[in-house]
């Protein structure tokens, strides 16, 4: 099923690129079919480190933090870039230092084709174990390339109801009665929240999110 869809992808992106060569290129004694559609540009990786600044101080039973590093990662080709983010929150072991060293030994020039996805991922994950948030980052630029190049959300590519699609939950950190409430006023839009708990008062906690809202809750 996944190496079926990957070549409907790669088919639909041959298609669509077809409706936008040049009319020279259509013209053209030699008439390119499948793969040969795709254009001859390489793929040009860039990465930078970048600290995401959070509204409120994000507060668990063993820790605080103000900020979340990340690396945000580009893939240009054929004039369109896809964009990723390697996410590092501390208790994964990852760092923006390493995800940095692994991205500098990835060759995506070496691939004339975006749509060879398989290959090109299978290549990424064979270059050292672990490294996860990096090829994570990887993986997502070079989805949403995918999706800028044939003009098409990726749902719609992977034949993937977005009614159906799981539920992204908010998570509420330990705080004050009143951030907290601030905090879930603020997550009005999400339809199910996690609320962290283990601090002073978890009753209250919860009996402050519950005057909000009352959509379901998880918790930790």
């Amino acid at each position: 099923m996944k190496h079926g869809r990957r070549n409907f992808i790669k088919g639909l992106g041959a298609a669509s690129l077809a409706t936008t060569l040049p009319l020279s290129a259509c013209n053209s004694s030699e008439t390119p079919a499948g793969p040969a559609l795709i254009g001859n540009g390489r793929m040009k990786l860039s990465f930078k480190p970048y600290e995401l600044q959070l509204r409120h101080t994000f507060t668990v039973a063993g820790n605080s933090r103000d900020t979340t590093p990340v690396v945000l990662t580009e893939i240009a080709y054929e004039g369109l870039t896809g964009y990723g983010e390697a996410s590092m929150p501390p208790y994964l072991g990852e760092s923006q230092e390493s995800v940095i060293k692994f991205l500098n030994k990835v060759d995506l020039e070496q691939f004339r084709d975006p749509f060879m996805l398989d290959d090109i991922l299978a290549y990424v994950d064979s270059i050292e174990e672990g490294n996860r948030a990096a090829k994570a980052c990887v993986d997502i630029a070079l989805h949403d390339l995918i999706g800028k190049l044939v003009d098409q959300p990726l749902y719609r590519l992977w034949g993937i109801n977005p009614e159906n699609t799981p539920m992204t939950s908010f998570t509420i950190g330990i705080d004050t009665p009143e951030v907290v409430k601030l905090k879930t006023e603020e997550a009005a839009s999400f339809r199910v929240l996690k609320v962290k708990l283990g601090g002073a008062d978890d009753r209250e906690v919860i009996t402050t999110v519950r005057s909000v809202t009352d959509v379901p809750l998880m918790w930790m």
